[in-house]
């Protein structure tokens, strides 16, 4: 039988009775200011299957807690008002992602707001023994997505790598590669990412759990995030050669997935078997005997606690200063309702240009929720594709800036390289590109791509975020669009360039008419 410590009222510190409640109180108005925030995670965790630990995070965190009560009744409740900064940090951390419809710190921010909240009302002596099962909340926050496409390419390195070791000739194209019995690609499922994130969070758990220095546990949750990387590469070499050596009897459609789960597994057995030769002599579990010795040697003692009306107003200004955020929100949406109708077509040519005439090329950008606009321009037997994303205005699965949007097609096409750069404009002036080669069976093309927000034009994602808030705060209305324009070559890219060069240069002003309502 489990023998769990009870606190008694010998032990008992004052102030609980009134906190507890007010602490409940605070975290259902909290619940309902973020319901948004709250509802969209719940729904992640149950449709991704990278996120579905998420489900398992808060009772982990409720028995984590659960475990310390016995020291915690002996600690008497102080507010902190000094923690309210950090209310106030997360609630414009919030507002600032609602506003660029950044969900991921848009989630994190309401989060936090829980932890946070504990330190205001129960104080800093209290909040110090729950710095483990509070700080876990992170990993209720699904975010991690941003890694999938750099451990795409560390996957593809790793395993073109492994196959020229053993001796296969390997032809390698950016996520594709080529070896003499068939092609592979190196997919988004195929990523790891799913197994890094479910990696952290077991090895943090479990770090905390068997150390207790600080160097061990920073040690284990570093390998915890090195090994699913290197499996990953292993098991994607493993699959090539399972093919391979099968003639494509296996490893070829969904037993693939359930062999790398099955090895993910065991890889992170034998993690925690090599970490539990190094785990550390367990403290003295906390309890009524030794509760009084523990807080003395702390210098913790309970005293009296605040009234009841001291812990009503910090209550009180903590949560209010959190649901601000939503109610700033509010304004911005209804701002967001006055923007103006955008009904333009691409501009027509200019400077010897002539169309926009019908795209009939295979080319397919796709970004989500936008008016979009495609036409293609000649000049002198040249001729360039166009293609125009327009947001009026954001919102969650219609925004400029989002991982789903792309310039191209992955399923039919294959990255070949990318690179940033300016083009020269008359007068002087330059204009930046973000430029994408892409191939598709024999074709290859060169696409330039960029956004433009409120006027100013960047080819960086974060900073056309940062212009997308400033536009939001402002009210300015003016929309946000990606423009990305592309043309074919045979054998380089500079082929290519010698038509979109000219292009931009003659083109730009007119088509910057395009966005303007």
């Amino acid at each position: 039988m489990l023998d769990f410590p009870v606190a008694t009222k010998a032990n008992r510190a004052e102030g609980w009775s009134v906190a507890l409640p007010l602490f409940g109180l605070s975290l259902l108005v909290l619940g309902f200011a973020f319901w948004t925030s709250y509802s969209t995670i719940v729904s992640i965790w149950w449709r991704s299957g990278t996120f579905t630990h998420g489900f398992m995070i808060l009772p982990i965190v409720g028995y984590l807690i659960w475990q310390k009560r016995v020291e915690l009744a002996t600690l008497t409740p102080r507010p902190e008002p000094k923690a309210l900064v950090l209310v106030l940090g997360a609630a414009i951390l919030w507002l600032l992602s609602y506003a660029a419809d950044v969900a991921v710190t848009e989630q994190l921010a309401a989060v936090a707001m829980m932890p946070i909240l504990v330190w205001v009302l129960f104080g800093t002596s209290i909040t110090k023994r729950l710095a483990f099962p509070l700080g876990y909340l992170i990993f209720a926050v699904p975010m991690g997505e941003f890694f999938v496409g750099p451990l795409q390419d560390i996957t593809a390195a790793f395993s073109v790598w492994a196959l020229q070791v053993t001796g296969i000739p390997v032809y390698w194209e950016g996520r594709f590669f080529h070896i003499p019995t068939g092609s592979f690609e190196v997919a988004e499922a195929c990523s790891g990412v799913r197994y890094l994130i479910a990696s952290l969070a077991l090895g943090t758990l479990y770090a905390y759990l068997v150390y207790t220095t600080l160097w061990r546990r920073l040690i284990f949750v570093a390998i915890s995030a090195v090994v699913p990387v290197v499996a990953n590469g292993i098991r994607a070499y493993g699959v090539v050669m399972l093919a391979h050596l099968s003639d494509y009897k296996l490893a070829v459609g969904v037993d693939h997935l359930i062999y790398g789960w099955l090895f993910f597994g065991v890889v992170i057995m034998a993690m925690f078997w090599v970490g539990s030769l190094f785990r550390e002599k367990v403290r003295e579990k906390f309890s009524e005997k030794n509760a009084e010795e523990t807080i003395t040697r702390h210098g913790e003692k309970s005293g009296v606690a605040p009234g009841g009306r001291s812990f009503a107003v910090w209550m009180i200004a903590a949560t209010s200063l959190a649901v601000s955020a939503p109610g700033l929100a509010a304004w911005l949406d209804a701002q967001r309702a006055q923007a103006p109708v955008w009904q333009h077509e691409l501009s027509a040519g200019r400077n010897g240009w002539s169309g926009p005439y019908p795209d009939e090329s295979e080319w397919r950008p796709d970004f989500a929720g936008a008016i979009e606009r495609r036409g293609e321009y000649r000049k002198d037997g040249q001729s360039v594709q166009v293609y125009l994303a327009f947001y009026p205005t954001q919102a969650q699965g219609a925004e400029l800036i989002n991982a789903q949007n792309s310039v191209f097609d992955a399923e039919q096409s294959r990255r070949l390289a990318e690179s940033e750069f300016s083009v020269p404009l008359p007068e002087g002036m330059v204009w930046p590109v973000h430029a994408t080669q892409i191939s598709s069976g024999d074709m290859s093309r060169l696409i330039w791509h960029w956004y433009e927000v409120d006027g100013d034009a960047t080819t960086n994602p974060i900073l056309a975020k940062a212009y997308e808030v400033r536009g939001r705060l402002l009210a300015s209305n003016k929309g946000s669009s990606a423009w990305a324009i592309s043309a074919q070559y045979e054998l380089t890219a500079g082929e290519a360039e010698t038509k979109l060069a000219p292009f931009v240069a003659d083109m730009l002003p007119a088509l910057q008419e395009s966005v303007r309502p």
